[in-house]
């Protein structure tokens, strides 16, 4: 029945989606960022809204369905435009609307940026990490590259495909492009030929990971900020006592990793032990989100400057071992509305 769905969004979907104009700014930077808060606004994405004005950007804010009059009001004082469609399509069905919105406008952005809230992000107001990920020389880059790996019933499937190897892919939450992808024949198409669906899972396909697909078999390459194999490198080179800080704010959903860590906290100062630190944060790191596992020592490496929403339990816990870092000094924030509200999902997830 989806597919019928589809045909009838795309006939009536300008007569569904409202438009709101705000100030213009200088330049040909712009960001499609897609957002769902069927509640209040949260103070977070206003503070994403900020940035991006800090950084050049006029935005494109995609509301995947009706916001209310004083969200609409404050988020219209800071975005090139803010436009309000019917909740179909999760963020790539936003992400399409908001293209073809740009593409009606007649224009070519400089620099794109696609952007959801399933992140805060950033965490620090003056963050460089846009400025970085724009000057990173691939065509197109992003906060995270990661690796797909075949699962059980990948590698089943994986028998019977040409193309048996895991593969990067650019996670969704933040993707920047250039003019000139921009302007490109399969950039277009993608978008053009893109099936949203109201299933998580086809959009996982179809969008995040067929995005890639897509603009890799173009012959588009692809940069990160943070990428798996970097981590393990910058981890090979550090001493001791960054180990035991990476240690001491890791975050774990299997309990064989967490009491591997407990054991290795308990001692110092030798060698062997310090190579086993050494081999056992790798070790995770190549089974477990980077980013999610070793929040501390992602932050000092890589300066990402954001944290996922994502109800998994080692994000969860990742959450928990932020704030620790936090409040210990260790790790420097410059986002009150957003660090309140992981205050606050935290003591959800704890049942407090």
């Amino acid at each position: 029945m989806e597919k019928f769905a589809r045909v009838h969004y795309e006939r009536t979907r300008w007569d569904k989606i409202t438009v709101t104009e705000g100030p213009a700014l200088p330049g040909e930077k712009y960001a499609i960022f897609l957002i769902y808060q069927p509640g209040p606004l949260p103070g977070s994405i206003l503070e994403t809204c900020r940035y991006l004005v800090a950084n050049g950007y006029q935005t494109v804010l995609v509301s995947n369905g009706t916001l209310r009059e004083e969200a609409r009001s404050e988020l219209g004082a800071l975005c090139r435009y803010v436009l309000e469609r019917p909740n179909f399509g999760y963020d790539f069905g936003g992400y399409r609307d908001g293209v073809h919105f740009l593409q009606q406008q007649g224009l070519s952005p400089a620099h794109l940026v696609l952007l959801n809230d399933s992140i805060w992000f950033p965490m620090q107001a003056t963050s460089d990490v846009l400025a970085r990920i724009e000057a990173l020389p691939a065509d197109i880059t992003g906060l995270l590259l990661n690796l797909r790996r075949n699962g059980k019933m990948r590698k089943l499937h994986a028998m019977f495909r040409a193309d048996k190897r895991p593969f990067e892919f650019l996670e969704s939450y933040l993707i920047h492009l250039r003019r000139s992808t921009w302007e490109s024949a399969p950039f277009r198409d993608y978008w053009d030929t893109y099936k949203q669906s109201s299933s998580k899972a086809f959009t996982v396909k179809r969008g995040e990971l067929g995005f890639s697909k897509a603009m890799r078999r173009a012959g588009f390459s692809f940069g990160a900020v943070l990428r798996r194999d970097d981590f393990i490198a910058a981890i090979r080179e550090k001493g001791e006592p960054f180990l035991d800080k990476t240690l001491r704010y890791a975050a774990y959903s299997d309990e064989a990793f967490l009491k591997g860590a407990m054991d290795l906290a308990k001692s110092h100062g030798d060698e062997t032990l310090c190579e086993r630190k050494r081999a056992h944060v790798i070790k995770v790191a190549l089974r477990r989100r980077v980013n999610a596992s070793f929040c501390w020592a992602t932050e000092e490496i890589f300066g990402t400057h954001f944290i996922k929403k994502h109800n998994g339990v080692l994000f969860q816990r990742s959450r928990e071992k932020y704030l620790e870092a936090v409040d210990a000094g260790d790790l420097q924030v410059d986002a009150p509305a957003a660090l309140d509200e992981i205050r606050q999902r935290v003591r959800r997830d704890r049942g407090r």
